[in-house]
């Protein structure tokens, strides 16, 4: 972490040290991915730089047992964030305090004193089955690039795999002859996802379109950046945007690859997909994650439903003529 040394090193460890050793934690003990450390990293510079806004130069392991300035921290984020952003933040601190507590370095963990907030659970955002094709379609393959991206759109929605498992794919990851690929999920858990007919096509569209030199053995990352190492999560989520802008208007602006994912599970819960099933496609350690989805296609069938029944027409019909 490249945080500043904001402690007294004659009375601890600096923030950069203990914050090493929890990333070290999450990352072989956790299994928690490169992205995830990022935003802890993200999240835990911004609480020491509070404290060290707050107090500086009086720093030592003690600043972490202190109740009121973390929640002076917690009152100022209120302020300034929205309710997500200051939950998660919290959450990043009761990880770490209570890391900073099991290894002895702090006797008590005052995180613990401090409720999680409940977020009022956000139903996911999903496309209608047309608004996929037209992204899709609209999406042109005349150059490389374009044939990647729709590749890319493709495997997403086929499978519904995470944006991150899809960025690791290599060569030997893709068995052509049965349309599946092996994916690396969170926890570094494998498993082989199937891949539609349609999907099959785009990738191998995308494949042939590659030059001989750049596909240089199995380990070769099957979508490549411009200098051809892996493309980031990151040119994914802003390539799917821009052609999802282009294709389907304003609605594209919060097209992401989880809308991708999200759609591929609610449109085959839909048409008759069990749970179990769907749980074990997305990579779902418990079946109450997948459980949302009932959800999002309740709310479908309830926005159905007003629209086309009887009932229903009859009583928007009266209210217009009040």
């Amino acid at each position: 972490m490249s945080s500043t040394n904001l402690f007294d090193q004659s009375r601890g460890p600096s923030p950069k040290e203990l914050s090493e050793q929890f990333f070290n934690y999450l990352k072989n003990e956790k299994s928690s991915s490169e992205y995830t450390l990022l935003n802890y990293e993200i999240d835990l510079r911004h609480w020491f730089k509070f404290i060290f806004d707050s107090s500086p130069g009086k720093f030592s392991l003690e600043t972490f047992t202190d109740f009121k300035l973390l929640r002076s921290y917690l009152a100022e984020q209120g302020q300034k964030y929205s309710k997500a952003t200051v939950c998660r933040r919290l959450s990043v601190i009761k990880g770490f305090l209570k890391f900073l507590h099991r290894e002895g370095y702090i006797e008590k963990n005052v995180a613990k004193l401090i409720a999680q907030p409940k977020m009022a659970e956000k139903l996911p955002k999903v496309l209608k089955p047309e608004e996929v094709i037209r992204l899709i379609e609209g999406t042109p393959g005349s150059n490389l690039r374009e044939k990647r991206i729709r590749a890319v759109i493709e495997l997403l929605y086929s499978t519904g795999i995470r944006v991150s498992e899809l960025a690791g794919i290599t060569y030997e990851k893709i068995d052509f002859k049965s349309s599946v690929v092996t994916v690396l999920g969170k926890g570094n858990k494998e498993r082989v996802v199937p891949i539609g007919r349609h999907c099959m096509v785009a990738i191998r569209d995308y494949v042939d379109s590659i030059p001989a030199h750049q596909k240089e053995g199995p380990k070769t990352p099957l979508f490549m950046n411009q200098e051809g190492g892996p493309i980031s999560v990151r040119s994914i989520q802003r390539n799917i945007r821009e052609f999802a802008v282009q294709t389907l208007g304003p609605v594209g602006l919060e097209v992401t690859p989880h809308t991708l994912r999200h759609s591929c599970a609610t449109h085959l819960l839909s048409r008759g997909a069990g749970l179990r099933e769907i749980q074990e496609l997305l990579g779902h350690d418990s079946l109450v994650t997948t459980q949302k989805y009932t959800q999002v296609d309740t709310e479908r069938l309830k926005a159905s439903y007003r629209k086309s029944h009887p009932k229903e027409l009859e009583k928007r019909k009266r209210e217009k003529e009040i």
